[in-house]
Parts: structure tokens; sequence; C-alpha cells
């Protein structure tokens, strides 16, 4: 689970930086950004942990092809730059699309759990995993209202801080997952635990 908290934090997070003068391929000298944690890198490290997850949840095998076309979605996005109310509607669809695979990749953990018979903090992932998806919508949300209502750029700001908390805090919670789920939390290591494939998520 290690690459998958890992490809959460390319995900969540943007670190641009601008080269000045550059020629990249021969192309005259220009201003050249670059995102030193590209989503698709991102996505790709959670596809290939969910595939190795595929036989213990539906939902990680859910996962992995959620992950596969964000992937390609982001990517494209990244490369199109569109703007006005298509560019909303790409927000709109990439924010949906990361809610929803964090919503699988909680229901995978779950499963493990109810397979296994082992504590992998599920309860604490899914709180902030809420948080996270609260998080998301409230930014698109201030995106949007920054458009038409003056003087929320303060509050936009709030906003963001509080997000990038929840991302962490979901990122942190999912690396302590990974831990116990490889036997390096308390009381693991020592006892091996068999699952068979689950049917699909049903933790109530």
């Amino acid at each position: 689970m290690y690459l998958i908290a890992i490809g959460l934090i390319f995900v969540f997070f943007y670190i641009n930086i601008n080269l000045t003068g550059m020629a990249p391929f021969g192309f005259p000298a220009n201003s050249v950004t670059v995102d030193i944690l590209p989503d698709i890198v991102g996505y790709a490290l959670i596809a290939y942990n969910s595939y190795k997850l595929r036989d213990r949840s539906w939902s990680f095998q859910t996962a992995l092809w959620v992950s596969c076309v964000m992937g390609v979605y982001s990517t494209v996005a990244r490369i199109w730059k569109p703007t006005g109310l298509l560019g909303l509607v790409i927000t709109i669809g990439e924010t949906a699309g990361t809610v929803w695979l964090l919503k699988l990749l909680t229901d995978g953990v779950s499963d493990i759990e109810d397979a296994e018979k082992r504590s992998l903090r599920w309860a604490s992932l899914d709180r902030w995993r809420l948080l996270a998806a609260v998080g998301y919508i409230a930014v698109l949300l201030c995106t949007v209202g920054v458009q038409f209502i003056s003087g929320l750029g303060f509050f936009s700001l709030l906003v963001v801080v509080l997000w990038a908390v929840f991302c962490v805090g979901f990122t942190v919670c999912f690396f302590r997952t990974a831990a116990r789920y490889s036997g390096g939390g308390k009381n693991g290591g020592k006892k091996k635990y068999i699952s068979a494939p689950l049917p699909p998520h049903e933790r109530k």
C-alpha cells in the first residue's frame, strides 16, 4: 500500500517551477512551466498498487481503472488548459474522479480489515477521506464563487489551507495503514493472514 500513499502526494499537490530562457526541442526560447509532482505519476503508482491488491477487494479492482482514466484525463487537461465554461466542466470532472478514487481506496482498506480480521485504521482513514472530499468540493465552490462574489479571496485562501491539511491527514493516515498492512504496525509482523477474493464493498 505504500505506493498508493506516495501516489496520493503526486495527486493532491501541485508544485510548479518556471524555467525562463528555455528552448526545448529547438523551439524559440520561452518560459516553461514544469510540474515536479505530475498527476500522471501519482495515478500510475496508485494503479500499480491497486493492481497488486485487486484480489483483496473489488474496490481496488475499480480503483485500478479509475486511476488509469484519471491519469489520462488530468494529463490532457494540463496540456490543453481549457478556460471558461469548458475549463469549469473539466475541473468538476477531475474533482469528482478524485473524490471517487479516495472512496474506492478507503473501501478497499475496509474490505481487507473485514477479511483478515485485523485493524488497519479504517475508521480514521474514512474520517480523513470525508474531510478531504469536503475540502475538494469547497475549493471547487470557491473557484466558481470568486467569479461572482467580490471579497471572497481571503476566505478562498482559508479553504485552500484547510483542503491541504485534510489531504495531508489522509495521506499520513494511509501511510500508517500501509505500515500495518505490511506488518510494521503494532502487533504486526508475526501472524500471517489469508484472504479470498471478496464481493463488492458492503460495509455499513
